[in-house]
């Protein structure tokens, strides 16, 4: 396996790892919603935090699954396009849950905005689920096949 190819699994393990944790977070969300609000603010704040998983992880999927190293042109266009489709995404969901689903507003926001947390810690941390089987950090290097540049 080339260290580009490994890279990639790493990373899109990662995006996987980052979306459960929002989904947790979502989960708690609704979990608070449904105390205060019953089962509508709940089914609110599913839907909020769904949107943000099913965007953000569209977007980490597509942009990692090009090969950056080798063709960096190739990467950041897919950065871009996939951000730009990211917002267009976003955007439908919020119109087809609003029309279709009326859900309550308060509660879908909220648990949109929770979603973004994780993002904040995973910055803050590091990225704890990027950790090999021995507990230290395994970040993706070039692909050269080695897990990071200090790898010498």
């Amino acid at each position: 396996m080339t260290g580009a190819t490994q890279n990639r699994k790493v990373l899109r393990r990662a995006a996987y790892r980052l979306a459960a944790w929002q989904a947790a977070l979502t989960f708690g969300v609704a979990a608070v919603a449904a105390a205060v609000g019953g089962v509508p603010a709940a089914q609110s704040a599913l839907m909020g935090g769904g949107i943000s998983i099913v965007a953000g992880l569209y977007q980490a999927l597509r942009m990692f699954s090009g090969q950056a190293a080798l063709q960096p042109e190739r990467f950041m266009r897919s950065v871009y396009t996939g951000e730009a489709i990211k917002i267009a995404l976003t955007v439908a969901l919020f119109i087809v849950v609003i029309r279709v689903m009326r859900p309550q507003f308060a509660p879908m926001i909220v648990a949109y905005a929770a979603t973004f947390v994780v993002y904040l810690v995973a910055l803050g941390t590091g990225y704890p689920w990027m950790r090999n089987e021995f507990g230290a950090a395994k970040l993706p290097g070039p692909a050269t096949g080695r897990d990071s540049p200090n790898d010498d």
